[in-house]
């Protein structure tokens, strides 16, 4: 399925717009994890032989997807939800888009989305997570028992948010519990632990205030192949433009 590439550059970092053959008319917000890249001329949803099949999903259902490197990992720095913000608006000026957008946050790009939610408020459609991280201090917490990966991702998370404080870093945390937009979570059996830490209070928290959430659990090996079942979750709220 030939897709468009657009990339360019924005506050020195790379970004790239998937464009569809069939537009629909929506747009897709993809925030990535720590693994996640864009540069002058790929960008990861392309390389990663399972992303590019969930983008071809949405590419074929006329979704233009928008992404940006955001700085690396960025472990949902302030830097990379301005950064976020910015792409937004930017799209929005060179594309003919719906201004109310889906957001796909997998890993720790989940905590950039919880950020910009605040950010963008209404104009964010829905929310579509994929293995979240959903709270810096249990990430952290998860590396300790390996000195050398939690000195790593110390380091990681002091450079991005500019700071030598840890504690100053990891208590700017966010939480999805007021946003009204409905979010759907993808979490595979390898998520099990953030599973039953963050995933299920967050579930429980939205369903005290009947705020639409809703759970798929897979198999790691096929946590990609959510395509068809995300785009029918995006479906349902395109009826209001």
């Amino acid at each position: 399925m030939p897709v468009t590439e657009r990339y360019f550059r924005q506050e020195n970092q790379y970004a790239v717009i998937h464009l569809p053959i069939r537009p629909n008319g929506f747009g897709v917000l993809y925030i990535g994890g720590n693994t996640h890249y864009v540069d002058e001329e790929q960008s990861c949803l392309l390389q990663h032989f399972d992303k590019r099949k969930l983008l071809s999903v949405l590419t074929e259902e006329g979704y233009t997807v928008f992404t940006s490197n955001l700085y690396g990992k960025n472990w949902g720095s302030d830097d990379a939800v301005e950064l976020a913000e910015v792409l937004y608006h930017s799209v929005m000026r060179k594309e003919i888009l719906n201004p109310s957008i889906h957001i796909i946050g997998e890993g720790t790009g989940a905590l950039v989305v919880c950020k910009l939610l605040a950010h963008l408020k209404e104009k964010v459609r829905s929310i579509c997570l994929l293995n979240p991280s959903l709270n810096l201090k249990n990430e952290l917490d998860l590396e300790r028992e390996n000195k050398l990966f939690y000195k790593r991702t110390v380091h990681e998370i002091l450079k991005a948010y500019k700071t030598t404080d840890i504690y100053y870093a990891i208590g700017r945390t966010c939480y999805f519990y007021e946003t009204i937009s409905p979010i759907k979570i993808y979490s595979s059996t390898r998520n099990h632990f953030k599973w039953k830490r963050d995933i299920r209070l967050l579930e429980e928290e939205r369903n005290r205030n009947n705020l639409p959430i809703s759970i798929l659990i897979s198999l790691e090996e096929k946590k990609y192949e959510c395509g068809k079942n995300l785009v029918k979750f995006l479906k349902k709220y395109q009826t209001v433009l």
